[in-house]
């Protein structure tokens, strides 16, 4: 909690004792979060993630989860590895994605031939949801480009393009 009393800040912490500090320390807290390109780029993905996640509600399918079905129905079985790298997700959350997956019934995961890793597989069920996505995800990618414009759009395409130099 902070309270600004001319220039001085009066902070109150969790235990409740009182710290004093100068009010520029907030000023350039709020002057950073506007202008850091990390804070505005975690708030676009957000805005964009919910537009999907929102139109993939009904089949409580995620857009994270969304784009490893769409891996594995395009290139077959994979390593967690692959897939990791491929969507560009962390191991922990692909982990998470994977058992969530998993106890659904949208991927199998076997070890491979030389039992040295596990295979990613899509099952059956797995394409009756992506089957049943495509159509959500069409109206959710509409929507995002909706709300982008045209301006957004062309800035996106030129990030992304710098990010795969």
């Amino acid at each position: 909690m902070c309270l600004d009393y001319d220039n001085i800040l009066v902070v109150y912490t969790t235990r409740m004792k009182r710290q004093t500090r100068s009010t520029t320390a907030c000023a350039g807290a709020a002057e950073t979060s506007l202008n850091c390109v990390g804070y505005r780029v975690r708030r676009l993905s957000r805005v964009v993630t919910a537009i999907y996640d929102d139109a993939f509600g009904p089949l409580r399918l995620k857009i994270s989860q969304f784009g490893i079905l769409v891996k594995l129905s395009r290139q077959g079985p994979s390593s967690a590895a692959d897939l990791c790298r491929v969507v560009m997700m962390d191991k922990s959350t692909a982990s998470r994605n994977l058992q969530r997956m998993r106890r659904r019934g949208w991927i199998a995961v076997n070890e491979d031939s030389t039992r040295a890793s596990q295979k990613v597989s899509l099952t059956p069920q797995g394409a009756q949801i992506l089957q049943k996505a495509f159509p959500l995800w069409r109206r959710a990618q509409d929507e995002a480009t909706r709300r982008l414009g045209a301006d957004g759009m062309k800035a996106l395409e030129l990030v992304a393009a710098k990010m795969d130099e």
